[in-house]
């Protein structure tokens, strides 16, 4: 198999049980000095943001420029997001049994094609809903292709100790992309119009991939030389070690219960802001940047936390301010001057929890499972968290509409705070450095 030829940066390419604890200056954790992860932030970085104005232009194209009607884009709605129920365990297992950088350059090449042809389409006058749908679907299966293969390949791009900082970048960069993408994305389908806003989208992809396509990193010695074994055995070690690995167990199982209620708290917010506080769509608009801000300075200043606790005490911690901030909204009984405020400082606390969670959640992952089970553990993983979304969001209609916006908002702020004690029962709060999570130990793998 042809490889790419390794880099000369430090820590480029490097396999994570080659770093020691003695590594960890603050010159030897910064991601920022490999020139590959800058290459590879640049790529994420720039079809985050095309995403985040497709996320918006693509549902507004089908509205304005189709005409669709509401089961039209729900069912679009649908197409999209159903890749990451019945792509993900196959994927996962491609993603271990291959290299993962061509993998992500083809992906993005793909969305490219796939998203480029809508606004082609619409121009010839050749555009309907079922053309689009199919369009959304295979793209939305590209996606889950490239965030599995891109989780498995961080690591090898940076060292172990540069791990956190780098995550701590791409998720800030994720969250910048959230809070401006969706703006933008409106801005520019009322200034110039939909498709031209869909076009913006498939060229973020062509940009990510000639940045991906720079990044030299020799994948070789990660590809596992086992004996091939079948799809069902390995989709089944895949989902074994995601039960009985100490540490990704409880990342998961809170991973599954925050989804799952925060689905039903955000369902009840918006109906309870619209229907009974008459909240505006730019006030409301204003509480979810609030959180995206908090997202973005957590997930930036992630790794500082680190060096005050020791990794676990710090991610439980963070997990702890994230998933109790949302019991905050029990201050709002009703339209008031002090309801935006409350609102908007609640989401910014969740933000900011959520955002230092996640950096050290997604390292412990990637220094917890071995590089080659990395794809279908992910996989795994993904699989149960994810899924917890619609069946979350189809409980928090039900609930909305037999109790009220309100009550389903407090069920689901209630229930979040639930989901911190998978992570406080467990093994994590005693790490003390994240290189503690790759060691074997009697109750580990």
């Amino acid at each position: 198999m042809p490889t790419d030829s390794p880099h000369s940066d430090p820590g480029e390419g490097v396999p994570m049980e080659h770093t020691t604890d003695n590594d960890e200056g603050p010159r030897r954790t910064s991601a920022w000095r490999v020139s590959n992860f800058r290459r590879l932030w640049f790529g994420s970085t720039v079809s985050w943001f095309g995403a985040e104005i497709g996320e918006l232009a693509l549902p507004l194209l089908a509205i304005i420029t189709l005409s669709a009607s509401a089961a039209e884009v729900g069912i679009l709605r649908a197409a999209q997001f159903l890749p990451f129920l019945v792509a993900t365990l196959p994927f996962g297992l491609l993603v271990d049994r291959r290299r993962r950088l061509p993998l992500m350059i083809g992906a993005d090449l793909g969305r490219f094609v796939l998203i480029g042809t809508i606004p082609i389409l619409v121009w010839t006058g050749s555009a309907h809903m079922q053309i689009l749908c199919v369009l959304v679907f295979v793209a939305g299966s590209l996606t889950v292709l490239y965030q599995l293969a891109d989780f498995a390949f961080l690591p090898r791009v940076v060292a172990t100790p540069q791990l956190l900082d780098a995550n701590g970048k791409l998720a800030a960069s994720q969250s910048a992309a959230e809070t401006s993408g969706k703006g933008v994305g409106g801005l520019f389908v009322q200034v110039v119009s939909a498709p031209f806003a869909v076009l913006l989208d498939a060229l973020s992809y062509l940009l990510s991939a000639a940045s991906l396509r720079r990044i030299t990193v020799d994948e070789s010695a990660f590809i596992s030389t086992r004996e091939k074994t079948s799809a069902r055995r390995d989709i089944a070690e895949g989902l074994s070690v995601v039960i009985r690995n100490r540490y990704v167990r409880p990342l998961l199982g809170e991973a599954t219960t925050f989804n799952f209620f925060n689905e039903i708290f955000i369902l009840g917010l918006l109906l309870y802001t619209v229907r009974d506080l008459a909240i505006s769509p730019a006030m409301i608009g204003l509480i979810f940047t609030a959180g995206g801000v908090g997202t973005f300075l957590g997930a930036w200043y992630g790794a500082r936390v680190t060096g005050l606790l020791g990794y676990g005490r710090a991610l439980l911690a963070t997990m702890l301010l994230g998933n109790t901030a949302p019991v905050g909204v029990l201050l709002v009984s009703g339209p008031g001057a002090g309801t935006l405020p409350i609102l908007c400082t609640v989401f910014l606390l969740i933000g900011l929890g959520s955002g230092l969670a996640n950096v050290h959640a997604v390292s412990l992952r990637q220094t917890a499972i071995p590089g080659e089970l990395q794809g279908r553990v992910n996989a795994a993983y993904r699989l149960f968290s994810w899924g917890a979304v619609p069946v979350g969001a189809a409980l928090g209609g039900l609930l909305a509409a037999w109790l009220g916006g309100r009550s389903a908002m407090l069920i689901g702020a209630v229930g979040l705070p639930l989901s911190t004690l998978w992570v406080a029962i467990s093994a994590v709060p005693r790490l003390k450095t994240i290189n503690d999570a790759g060691q074997p130990s009697p109750a580990g793998r």
